[in-house]
């Protein structure tokens, strides 16, 4: 045994439950059975455990597993991966990783042993297979791009139920954008190793950055022309408006006229004496304060002689009681008789009384009104005074603004020129920010670069590479040649030449008119599925010829899958309505088993609906047939949920 094989896969369950399931090395296993008793699971258990981001096993299995174990071997070396299953959601970041000799998976989940977080289980699984093959420390960072990892190896394990008859996706997981733009399959097919795919990867950075130098270099040599022009239009413009004395001579150079345009935007406009202006501000806000004030001064006369109005007619009809009220005053009121009847009673008491209590009020009545009246009549005089001295100060303020204005507008033509400077300067300010900083000559030496550059060159030797590559694509083509006259096809994949490029991707050329087809011209879906089987085999043929870190494993889903679509319980050969489809499909099992006899170390785990009891090899190939009737799961019936 050559290369690395899957020996166990194991489920775990709670309460110490565990499902197993052994294979054969170096030969082709089956599972066969119905629809939906987990089959396809064993690839998502193995992707799972070869560090996968994202947990693709179903459903079920989540909701009664707990953890995963895959126990890989190669000679005596032993290699087990296990990994806790979530409930729902993306992977668990935990991975366990074991290495050593004669390692047996654990009876329960607890027993999994070396727990280390995804990045570093990765590592460890590359340096196993053999992918990392250099102490540079820049390969083992993650963030470094254009490596092989280990997820890039998946493509060629797995040929799973959605790509086998596929007329567009080549390779398992290649659909994915992510996967096919870090995809390194010229490092899987010998063209390059981790030490020159770091290379190349600096190789492309250095040249990019080389080339734009240069090309910022011819722009900026074609741009000097430009540069002069403007510069002498900026100068004449300023020269114009008396900003300088006399333009450059024509023979400057650009280095001259930006010296004499940073000198005009350093010095400027010279601006007029402010002082005219700073009196025109002072009268304006000196002249919206008396108008302010003028307005409530009037306000505040409107209001007196308002007042004034009233006390005078108040003080009338005061006066009007008073006199009528002296006509009582030859009443005896203080005698204690009667007023009336002049004789001693209450009554008579009373009324005195009263008439003598409206005679004094009135008195103070006619008091009051004849001492507030000059008050009011001195505080009017005094807001007449205010606003006939504000109204004053307002026509003088108004009259020297006047005159401002008429000096103003004599000066016009001299604050017009003053706007043209300023225009000007202010051009030549933002072509030395902005434009003349893009004519600045770099100063960055690309000796060392170019130095850099040649070595790269000569480690990648991009001509080497491109015919090893060259070399591989012709092997796998050939390969693959042979490989498809051996599986049963239809026109016009019979007869037909592969030709695979590492893009990746896969034609033919068929042999009546010598058409090259794309893959999504060729049609049957009995087409498809031949050649992705001719592919992938020859691809693990490559892989065992030059010992790449690839594991001898192919795991395939459903060969039978153009004859039994539907899917169902376990099919037999003798279900299949054509003839020519059983010939076919024992091809296919023919095919599968001889190939795989050819290949050291290579190991097939066939997922299967059809049980082909005609074929012994087949039947004894057989590790599981979980049907309907014998009620055999992946994850046994009986096993509780895990919650």
């Amino acid at each position: 045994m050559t290369r690395w094989n899957v020996r166990e896969i194991a489920l775990y369950g709670v309460g110490a439950r565990r499902r197993t399931i052994e294979f054969d090395i170096d030969k082709v296993n089956v599972i066969t059975g119905a629809s939906g008793t987990g089959k396809s699971a064993i690839i998502d258990a193995i992707d799972y455990c070869l560090g996968s981001t994202d947990c693709r096993l179903p459903f079920f299995v989540r909701g009664h597993a707990v953890a995963v174990a895959v126990h890989w071997v190669l000679g005596d070396s032993n290699l087990i991966v296990g990994r806790k299953i979530p409930e729902s959601g993306s992977g668990t970041n935990q991975t366990f990783v074991r290495t050593g000799k004669n390692l047996r998976l654990p009876n329960t989940s607890e027993g999994l042993e070396g727990p280390t977080n995804r990045d570093t289980a990765r590592a460890m699984i590359e340096k196993s297979f053999g992918i990392q093959d250099t102490d540079d420390p820049a390969v083992a960072a993650k963030s470094e791009k254009g490596r092989a990892t280990i997820r890039d190896v998946t493509p060629y394990l797995f040929l799973s139920g959605d790509i086998i008859i596929s007329r567009e996706t080549l390779l398992h997981d290649l659909h994915r954008p992510e996967k096919a733009r870090d995809i390194t399959m010229p490092y899987f097919l010998g063209a390059v190793n981790q030490t020159s795919v770091l290379a190349a990867r600096r190789l492309r950075q250095l040249e990019a950055a080389l080339g734009r130098i240069e090309r910022e270099a011819k722009a900026q040599e074609r741009s000097q022309g430009l540069l002069t022009q403007r510069s002498i239009a900026l100068l004449t413009q300023a020269e114009g408006f008396g900003l300088i004395a006399e333009l450059p001579s024509s023979d400057a150079s650009d280095q001259l006229l930006l010296d004499q345009l940073r000198g005009v935007a350093e010095n400027g406009v010279l601006t007029p004496a402010s002082g005219d202006s700073e009196t025109r501000a002072v009268l304006e806000e000196e002249r919206r304060q008396l108008v302010s004030e003028l307005q409530t001064l009037r306000e505040k006369r409107q209001m007196l002689r308002r007042t004034i109005r009233e006390a005078a007619g108040y003080g009338t009809a005061v006066s009007g009681q008073s006199h009528k009220l002296k006509l009582v005053e030859h009443l005896k009121l203080g005698d204690g008789r009667c007023p009336v009847c002049d004789a001693e009673n209450a009554a008579g008491l009373a009324m005195a009384e009263q008439i003598q209590n409206s005679l004094t009020i009135v008195a103070h009545e006619v008091l009051a009104v004849d001492v507030m009246r000059p008050r009011l009549d001195d505080h009017s005089g005094h807001v007449e005074n205010q606003i006939g001295s504000r109204s004053g100060r307002l026509r003088e303020v108004e009259a020297q603004l006047s005159g401002l204005l008429r000096v103003e507008e004599e000066s016009a033509g001299a604050a017009s020129l003053l706007q043209e400077r300023a225009r000007v300067v202010g051009r030549i300010d933002q072509f030395l920010e902005t434009t003349a900083r893009d004519y600045e000559i770099s100063s960055t030496n690309t000796a060392s670069l170019e130095s850099e550059i040649e070595n790269l060159r000569d480690q990648v030797d991009p001509q080497a590479r491109r015919e090893r590559l060259r070399d591989a694509e012709n092997m796998v083509s050939n390969f693959a040649t042979d490989m498809l006259a051996d599986l049963p096809t239809e026109v016009p994949a019979t007869g037909a030449r592969v030709v695979f490029s590492s893009a990746p991707s896969l034609s033919l050329i068929e042999p009546t008119r010598r058409a090259v087809l794309a893959m999504a011209e060729v049609g049957s879906d009995q087409n498809y599925l031949a050649m992705h089987l001719a592919l992938s085999f020859s691809l693990q043929k490559l892989f065992e010829t030059m010992r790449a870190p690839v594991p001898g494993l192919l795991v395939i889903d459903q060969i039978s899958r153009p004859y039994y679509p539907k899917g169902g319980d376990e099919k037999r050969l003798k279900e299949m309505e054509k003839d020519d489809d059983q010939v076919a499909m024992q091809k296919i099992v023919r095919f599968l088993f001889e190939e795989t006899a050819r290949r050291a170390g290579l190991q097939v785990i066939l997922i299967e609906h059809a049980y082909i009891e005609e074929d012994p090899e087949y039947v004894a190939a057989v590790k599981g047939r979980w049907t309907k009737a014998s009620g055999v799961k992946l994850i046994p019936s009986d096993w509780p949920n895990r919650n």
